[in-house]
C-alpha cells in the first residue's frame, strides 16, 4: 500500500501540482504562495511558528518574509500579550492575491477533470472526501 501511495503522490505531483505551480509563479514563488496560504488558513503566526509549520529555519524564512512584506502581502505586528513577539499577518492585498490564485487553480483543475463522465466525477469526489477523512486521523 505504501508503494501505491507513493505512486499516487508522484502522479499527482507531475500531472496536477506542476501545472498549479505555473499559475502561482506568475505572481509568487511556490514557497511564497505556501507561506501566504498558510497564514490565510491559520491566521497570525510568529516567525518561529511559521518556520516550524513549513519546516525551515527562521534564518531561511527571514528573507522570504521580507520580500512578502516589501510586496505588501504580509505585515509584522507586535503581539498584544507579549510585545517581544512579532506576529505575521496577511494584508488585504495578500488575501486577494491568494483568493485569485486559488480561483485560477480551481478553474484549471475543473478543466482537467471535465473529461471524466459525471458518474466518475461523483465517485472521485466521494473517494477524495473519504481519503481526506482517513489521512486526517494519521498524524
Amino acid at each position: 500500500m505504501a508503494g501505491d501511495f507513493l505512486v499516487l503522490l508522484e502522479y499527482m505531483r507531475e500531472n496536477f501540482f506542476k501545472p498549479v505551480k505555473q499559475i502561482t509563479r506568475s505572481r509568487l514563488s511556490p514557497v511564497q504562495f505556501h507561506v501566504v496560504s498558510i497564514l490565510c488558513r491559520k491566521g497570525s503566526l510568529s516567525m518561529s511558528e511559521l518556520a516550524s509549520e513549513i519546516r525551515i529555519s527562521k534564518q531561511q524564512l527571514t528573507p522570504l518574509i521580507c520580500k512578502l512584506i516589501d510586496n505588501k502581502l504580509l505585515l509584522r505586528k507586535t503581539d498584544e500579550n507579549d510585545r517581544r513577539v512579532v506576529r505575521l499577518e496577511v494584508t488585504e492585498l495578500g488575501w486577494s492575491t491568494v483568493k485569485e490564485l486559488f480561483t485560477e487553480i480551481k478553474l484549471q483543475l475543473a478543466e482537467r477533470l471535465r473529461v471524466l463522465p459525471d458518474v466518475e466525477l461523483d465517485e472521485l469526489e466521494q473517494m477524495l472526501k473519504r481519503i481526506l477523512g482517513i489521512l486526517k486521523s494519521v498524524k
